[in-house]
């Protein structure tokens, strides 16, 4: 009994270590198209920052720069992982991959989890991007306050919109028309997600404050900058942040094992 099991396991971390593996393989295979979104991600905000203190309107002390790195990658994870790794799966879906996959792995939810490690390790090009691009425009050196936060909070941010947009992805390929979950989600998780830091305006912090998944970004920035963003303390913070990718987590087993469900049994996509 206890043989069969370890044997279980061992089969579930080999096909989710080929997964990640498969997906590895994938986002680098096109090397052209890595560098050009390296080099071009981060100039848009470069500009947008020269162009304010050309105009006297912004005063780029080092806090100022680090603050728009920071939200720089915010909108940088929440675009990849969207428009990215969830219209990744979703093309899947509508290009019947999905069901060519399910043919070699026992369960789409490895898969799923399998090509999200892979894209966690993708985004952290974009990190470097930003980092690389401010210290040559702006001779801005980074300076992390709490290494160890910060890791945790990059990790909760990742897996919170590696669940969101695989909700997402479902969701959309059940409706079979993505422009009604694919507008709500580019309006509201920016202001929703944390994304904006609250010293923006008070409006921006009482979202933030009261949003369940803005903690991971606003940790982000915490961690990074050393000072409070929000008027509560780092570990409830940490804690509502656990408790929402958890649910978030618990969300998404069900509508993929749904999805699965129906997809073997059936042989039709969505999750009705």
């Amino acid at each position: 009994m206890q043989g069969s099991k370890r044997d279980l396991e061992a089969g579930v971390f080999r096909e989710l270590g080929v997964e990640v593996w498969r997906g590895l393989r994938l986002l680098f295979s096109r090397p052209s198209s890595i560098m050009i979104n390296i080099i071009t991600a981060p100039l848009w905000l470069a500009f947008f920052i020269l162009t304010l203190r050309g105009f006297g309107v912004l005063t780029l002390g080092k806090f100022i720069l680090q603050l728009f790195l920071w939200a720089a990658y915010a909108f940088a994870l929440y675009s990849s992982w969207l428009w990215g790794f969830g219209s990744g799966i979703i093309e899947e879906g509508y290009e019947g991959i999905l069901e060519n996959v399910m043919a070699t792995v026992n369960d789409l939810l490895i898969h799923v989890i399998g090509w999200g490690i892979a894209y966690s390790i993708y985004t952290l090009l974009d990190l470097a991007a930003l980092v690389i691009s401010f210290y040559i425009l702006f001779g801005l050196a980074i300076s992390i306050k709490d290494p160890i936060l910060l890791t945790a909070s990059i990790i909760l941010a990742s897996l919170q919109l590696l669940f969101i947009s695989t909700i997402y992805a479902m969701l959309v390929i059940r409706l079979r028309s993505n422009w009604v979950i694919t507008d709500i989600m580019q309006f509201l998780m920016p202001t929703l997600g944390g994304l904006i830091p609250s010293e923006a305006s008070k409006y921006v912090m009482a979202i933030n404050e009261y949003s369940p998944i803005a903690y991971p970004f606003v940790i982000m920035r915490e961690s990074a900058l050393g000072y409070l963003e929000l008027p509560i303390p780092i570990t409830y913070q940490l804690l509502y942040s656990v408790i929402t990718v958890v649910s978030l987590f618990l969300i998404m087993v069900i509508l993929v094992r749904i999805f699965d469900r129906r997809l073997r049994e059936e042989g039709k996509l969505g999750l009705t």
